[in-house]
């Protein structure tokens, strides 16, 4: 079969390409692409493949390159991306991830629990007023909210600073980014306003609260002494968790509107009822928005009778491994009742499995449940259309009517 440019952005206008992820499963499942304006990569694609590679942070490494696809343009970019959460590899991953894995804690994120409720009761009211509403928006002002109460971001920012996080999460669409500027230059605002934000909580630590007042104060003790986060550290969670908010738990609220859509019976099974956790776990493993991230071999080494050589770029496809009927039976399918939902929609395990997955678990159960109990259909009432992105499957726009239960 003739290779696809995965690192095209272009190619996931159209969704994503599951034949040739099958394909390469079946034949190729450590596959070699050249890439036109880069050094080319492997594609790991079988569900055990990126398990084991995602966990072996010793050998496929976030911390040489960084985890995204694109390579970084200068040495100091380079440096830059190590300095985000999610750019680091053990022993400071480590370090970083026990000072901020407070703020994630399941108490912490249940206590988020009336607030999100609340806010999926308002988003339903509104997508129930018989007009015509463009999902897209509503499902990440939702995410957004989620994110920056948890942040302690002040209420009176949110607009300015969910502009600018959407700018960054989807710079590779013109209409976001009409110059299609590169990822770095994208990151300036959000990291200016973090400076800020961080400089008054410094300041004025008792007038602040959330992740970002706890980031400032926190502190661990281990073998090699007392650390702390210093201002670059903490900026380089901002994108990490604001971005990850908005580019997952918001496109996959559209991509269940889209599956309604396309399928107005699929959830009817669901209909009228709180949405039990494996709807969630099964959602995500079926459609959920993150296919690929990328890591770095450390080290010539054998994979499944390849040759994979230090500094080689190693794809990591999610998309894929979610849909391996090795491990899925009828992975195609929309089916809660699987006995076994061990997904990689979250990362599969390791170092570097998503600090917010439990907030993203808890906000689509949330709002899943409140469309499922009070829709009674949604259409389509425009031409949707896709993101041009080719790390998160997701949505430009996706304009509905919705009629209550």
């Amino acid at each position: 079969m003739d290779r696809l440019n995965l690192v095209d952005p272009d190619l996931y206008l159209d969704g994503v390409p599951r034949n040739y992820f099958r394909w390469l499963r079946d034949n190729e499942p450590v596959a070699w692409h050249d890439e036109p304006d880069g050094p080319g990569y492997w594609v790991l694609t079988r569900f055990d493949d990126v398990v084991a590679a995602n966990r072996d942070w010793d050998l496929y490494s976030n911390s040489l390159k960084g985890s995204s696809i694109e390579e970084a343009r200068s040495e100091e970019e380079l440096i830059a991306r190590r300095r985000m959460f999610v750019n680091q590899d053990p022993p400071q991953h480590t370090r970083y991830r026990k000072l901020v894995s407070a703020a994630f804690t399941p108490g912490q994120i249940r206590r988020m629990a009336p607030l999100i409720e609340q806010t999926c009761t308002r988003l339903v009211d509104d997508l129930l007023d018989g007009e015509v509403h463009d999902f897209v928006p509503v499902a990440e002002e939702l995410s957004f909210q989620m994110v920056a109460t948890l942040f302690g971001v002040p209420e009176s920012d949110w607009p300015g600073l969910i502009e600018i996080t959407r700018v960054m999460a989807d710079f590779q669409d013109p209409e976001v980014n009409p110059g299609l500027a590169p990822r770095p230059e994208m990151q300036r605002d959000i990291a200016d306003y973090a400076l800020g934000l961080i400089s008054d909580v410094r300041s004025n630590p008792e007038s602040h609260h959330g992740v970002v007042a706890n980031l400032a104060q926190a502190e661990i003790v281990d073998e090699e002494g007392t650390h702390r986060l210093s201002d670059a550290e903490i900026v380089g969670f901002f994108p990490a968790v604001l971005v990850g908010g908005l580019s997952t738990t918001a496109h996959s609220m559209t991509e269940m509107i889209n599956s309604w859509v396309q399928s107005p019976t699929i959830f009817d099974a669901w209909r009228g009822q709180e949405c039990p956790s494996v709807f969630v776990e099964e959602f995500l493993r079926w459609r959920g928005p993150v296919m690929t991230f990328r890591r770095t071999a450390t080290r010539d080494h054998e994979f499944r009778g390849q040759q994979i050589a230090a500094g080689d770029k190693v794809l990591l496809s999610y998309a894929s491994a979610n849909h391996d009927e090795r491990h899925f039976p009828n992975p195609e399918e929309f089916d809660p009742s699987r006995d076994v939902l061990d997904h990689v929609a979250f990362g599969g395990g390791g170092p570097h499995f998503c600090i917010g997955a439990q907030l993203a678990r808890m906000d689509l159960k949330l709002v899943f449940g409140e469309l499922l109990r009070r829709i009674g259909t949604v259409e389509a009432a425009g031409e949707p259309r896709r993101l041009r992105a080719n790390q998160f499957a997701g949505w430009l726009h996706y304009p509905v009517r919705a009629t209550p239960r």
